[in-house]
C-alpha cells in the first residue's frame, strides 16, 4: 500500500525529466507539464538555459525555489532539484509543484506587505496631523498673547477712566467700551480651550472651594448685566446646599458663567432665574443640579440637538454676535467633569439649561479666616509701605499698573525693564514683593526668578513673586512653578485679584519673618 500511496503522490506531485547537456528532453514522465521527446526545455520556459550553466559548476545536485512556469494557460510554481551524471551527459530533473503552497504564502505576504503600507500610511497622516495641531496650537497661544497684551492695557485703563469723575454720557460710553473689550477677552479665551479640548490638554482639577462665595460673586455680577437690560434676575439656593465642596472652580465657574451670559444674551423682556440645588443631604458626594431658566427668544425643535456644536449660534441672523463656541465648551467641559448638560426650549417663549454633577463634600465646612486689610491694621510708622517690585517692559503696561497703585497708599511700586534690571534693584533695595512678566528682554522672567531663588541672601531667595502674562497655556504656568514663582495672574489684570494675591502672599511672607516693612 505504501507504494501505491508513494506512486499517487508522486504523479500528483512530481515530475522527473531526463535531459541532455542542450536541455533536449530524452525521458520525460508528463506527471504534470506535456513536453514530447526531443524538444528542448528552453523552449517551455527560459529558466532551462541555466543546464548548461551547471556542467561548469563543481556541484552535480542544484536546488531551486519558487520557479513560475505557465503551461497552457496555467501558472505552476515549482520547486526543481537537478542531478548531473557527467559520464553519460545527461542531467536528471525532478520538478515539484508546490503552487498551492506558494499561492497561499503569497497571498499571505501580499496581505502583510498591505498592511505595513496602511499603517505607514497612517502613521504619516497621524504625524502631518500633529504637526498641524501644534502649528494651530502654537499659533493661537501667539495671537492669544499678542491680544492679551493691549487687551490688558484696554481694561485696565477702562477701570481707571471708571473712577474718575466722569458724567452720565462719558461713563455709558465707558462701558460699552468695557463691555466690547469683555467680549473679546472672552472670545480670546473660548478659542484656547476648545483648542485644548481637541488636543486633549485640558485637565480637571479637583479642589476644596467655596461654592456660597463662587454663586455670590457670579449673582453679584449678572445681576448688574441683567439690570443694565432692564430685565429681572432671581437666584435661589437650596437650603441643603454645603458650603465647601471638592470640584474643579475653574471649570465650574466657566460652565456657569456661559450658561448665565447666553440667558442674558438672548433675553430681551421678562426675567432670568438661576437656582442652585442638591437633592441630596450629609452624604460625602452628592450631584448638584445648576439651572438657568430665561424668558428669551428661545430655541427650534430641530435645533436643540446641535446647540452644543462648535460655532453653532442660538440666533441664525448673528444679531448677537459671538463665536458660537460657548455652549460646545460647556458640553465638553460637563463631560470632562463627568456631569449632564441638558436643555428645555419652545421658540419665542425661553429656555432652560440645567447642569448635572457630582461634587465631592468637604469634611470642613469651615469658612476661611478673612486676611486683615492693610487699612485696618494700625501704622507701623506715618511712610510704611509695601514696597513692590514689577519687572515690565512695555510702558504702556508700566503706566497702567502706576496708575493702580497711585490709588492704594499702601504700596509703593518700582519698575525694572527687564530681568537683568530686577536683579540689580534687589541688591541695591528691599522689596516685600515682585510682580514679574514672563516676556522681557535680555532676561526674561523664568530665568530672572531662578537667580532670584539662588541668590545667597536670604531675603532675596524668598521674596514672592507672582507672575504677570499674557501667557496662559498650562506649560507656562507650570513652568512658572518649577522655577519657583508663588502665583500666575493673566493679563488683562484684575485689580480686586491683584491686590487680595499680593495680600496673602504679603501676609504669609511677613509670617515666616522674611518681611522688612
Amino acid at each position: 500500500m505504501i507504494e501505491e500511496l508513494r506512486k499517487d503522490f508522486v504523479k500528483n506531485t512530481t515530475q522527473i525529466i531526463v535531459s541532455d547537456t542542450e536541455s533536449r528532453v530524452l525521458q520525460s514522465d508528463n506527471n504534470i507539464l506535456s513536453i514530447p521527446t526531443g524538444n528542448y526545455l528552453t523552449s517551455v520556459h527560459p529558466f532551462f538555459y541555466t543546464i548548461s550553466n551547471l556542467l561548469e559548476e563543481p556541484l552535480d545536485e542544484n536546488y531551486f525555489y519558487c520557479v513560475q512556469i505557465e503551461n497552457l494557460g496555467k501558472n505552476y510554481f515549482f520547486d526543481i532539484k537537478t542531478k548531473i551524471y557527467r559520464k553519460s551527459g545527461q542531467v536528471a530533473l525532478f520538478l515539484i509543484d508546490f503552487t498551492e503552497h506558494y499561492k497561499s504564502v503569497h497571498k499571505i505576504k501580499q496581505a502583510r506587505n498591505e498592511s505595513i503600507i496602511d499603517f505607514n500610511i497612517a502613521q504619516e497622516l497621524n504625524n502631518e496631523l500633529q504637526v498641524q495641531r501644534g502649528f494651530k496650537n502654537k499659533f493661537l497661544a501667539n495671537v492669544s498673547h499678542e491680544i492679551r497684551t493691549p487687551l490688558n492695557s484696554i481694561v485696565g485703563f477702562i477701570q481707571v477712566l471708571q473712577n474718575t469723575g466722569l458724567n452720565r454720557e462719558q461713563l455709558d460710553l465707558v462701558n460699552i467700551v468695557k463691555s466690547s473689550s469683555e467680549n473679546l477677552k472672552s472670545i480670546v479665551n473660548d478659542l484656547l480651550d476648545i483648542s485644548k479640548i481637541e488636543a486633549g490638554r485640558l485637565e480637571i482639577k479637583n479642589k476644596r472651594f467655596n461654592l456660597h462665595l463662587l454663586l455670590d460673586e457670579l449673582v453679584k455680577a449678572h445681576q448688574i448685566q441683567a439690570e443694565e437690560k432692564r430685565i429681572t434676575f432671581q437666584f435661589e439656593r437650596g437650603e441643603s446646599l454645603p458650603r465647601f465642596i471638592v470640584l474643579d472652580r475653574l471649570r465650574l465657574n466657566q460652565v456657569l458663567v456661559n450658561l448665565l451670559d447666553n440667558a442674558i444674551k438672548y433675553t430681551q423682556v421678562g426675567n432670568i432665574t438661576f437656582s442652585v440645588t442638591t437633592p441630596s443631604k450629609n452624604r460625602r458626594k452628592i450631584p448638584i443640579v445648576f439651572e438657568v431658566k430665561d424668558t428669551g427668544i428661545g430655541i427650534d425643535a430641530e435645533n436643540v440637538t446641535t446647540i452644543f456644536e462648535s460655532f453653532t449660534q442660538l440666533e441664525k441672523r448673528g444679531l448677537f454676535g459671538g463665536t458660537g463656541l460657548g455652549l460646545s465648551i460647556v458640553k465638553q467641559l460637563s463631560e470632562l467633569m463627568e456631569g449632564k448638560i441638558e436643555v428645555e426650549s419652545v421658540k419665542g417663549k425661553g429656555s432652560i439649561f440645567r447642569f448635572t454633577v457630582e461634587a465631592g463634600v468637604s469634611h470642613d465646612q469651615k469658612a476661611e479666616k478673612k486676611l486683615r486689610s492693610r487699612t485696618s491694621k494700625s501704622k507701623e510708622s506715618k511712610n510704611s509701605k509695601y514696597r513692590v517690585l514689577l519687572g515690565e517692559d512695555i510702558e504702556v503696561n508700566q503706566l497702567l499698573l502706576m496708575r493702580i497703585f497711585a490709588d492704594h497708599p499702601d504700596y509703593s511700586l518700582d519698575i525694572a525693564k527687564n530681568g537683568e534690571h530686577v536683579l540689580k534693584l534687589l541688591d541695591h533695595y528691599k522689596y516685600d514683593l515682585i510682580l514679574m512678566d514672563l516676556t522681557m528682554p535680555i532676561m526674561d522672567g523664568f530665568d530672572a526668578t531662578a537667580r532670584i531663588r539662588n541668590h545667597k541672601n536670604k531675603h532675596i531667595s524668598k521674596i514672592p513673586i507672582i507672575a504677570l502674562s499674557a501667557r496662559c497655556s498650562d506649560e507656562d504656568i507650570e513652568e512658572s512653578k518649577e522655577v519657583g514663582m508663588n502665583g500666575y495672574l493673566i493679563k488683562p489684570i484684575d485689580e480686586r485679584e491683584l491686590f487680595q494675591t499680593m495680600e496673602k502672599l504679603i501676609q504669609r511672607y511677613k509670617r515666616k519673618g522674611q518681611g522688612v516693612s
